[in-house]
């Protein structure tokens, strides 16, 4: 299945109808765009009022919401990702953190579209495993839904195509990564983040990991712990609202992780 195929199958769930899928690119991407004010689901659904224990949900959703666009999802393997919950490894069990730039195994879970009307759920596909570092406890079999709220990182790993004019996947991913959140993610609030995306009651709950990360890093890498998962050396592409936004050029893997979420810096 291609790209565009994928795109156009499944990334039609943002609104009721579920012919939606016959649907052109062009008409279908700008329904997955989420808002303050309105859901995007197309059933007249608003978005519920900020939620203090649901601090990275909106800009989670937000950051999902790229790859809709067709440049970015054109080079995205929906079918290898892995996400995070407090609780659950979904797509891949983790390992004790060594040398490697992560300590996630082979991604595998799917992700499908944000469910038909219902803007707190993702459709995916995959095995979940209890997010324990090398403990791979099998938690459910097969998991079709998953709490946006409950996400704490995503990671994914870049398609599989031929370089265009000598540039890697990687690079034109990265470049059009860092365009999307120069357009999406350029508002400042009081507190140095974006607090038209913040779910919660203390917009600066995430506010010095963000600037920290995505602003005083002069490296552009970062090392650091979110639960579990460890990520070493990455490259630091920016942030939207409180999701930092990061990349491996070695595993062609990009990561979306709530800035409350982490827990320590190296």
């Amino acid at each position: 299945m291609t790209p565009e195929t994928y795109m156009r199958r499944y990334h039609a769930g943002c609104g009721c109808d579920e012919e939606a899928a016959a649907v052109t690119a062009e008409e279908l991407f700008p329904a997955c765009a989420l808002n303050a004010s309105d859901c995007g689901c197309g059933c007249g659904q608003t978005d519920p009022d900020p939620d203090p224990t649901c601090c990275c949900k909106a800009s989670m959703a937000e950051a999902l919401q790229l790859l809709c666009g067709e440049t970015i999802g054109s080079l995205v393997d929906f079918d290898a990702f892995f996400f995070l919950t407090d609780s659950l490894a979904l797509g891949s069990s983790l390992t004790i953190p060594g040398a490697d730039t992560d300590n996630i195994g082979t991604p595998a879970a799917s992700l499908r579209r944000f469910a038909p009307c219902n803007c707190d759920l993702l459709d995916v596909d995959g095995t979940a495993y209890f997010a324990v570092p090398d403990q791979a406890g099998l938690a459910l079999e097969t998991v079709s839904q998953l709490s946006l709220c409950s996400i704490k990182a995503v990671a994914f790993q870049l398609a599989t195509a031929d370089e265009a004019d000598g540039e890697t996947v990687y690079r034109r991913a990265v470049r059009a990564i860092r365009r999307a959140i120069q357009t999406e993610g350029g508002c400042t609030g009081a507190c140095g983040v974006c607090q038209a995306h913040c779910d919660c009651d203390d917009c600066c709950c995430a506010s010095g990991i963000l600037s920290e990360l995505a602003t005083r890093n002069l490296s552009r890498t970062a090392t650091l712990t979110a639960g579990p998962l460890v990520l070493q050396n990455v490259t630091v592409l920016g942030s939207i609202g409180s999701v930092l936004v990061l990349a491996s050029e070695e595993l062609e893997r990009i990561y979306f992780v709530c800035a409350n979420a982490v827990e320590a810096l190296s």
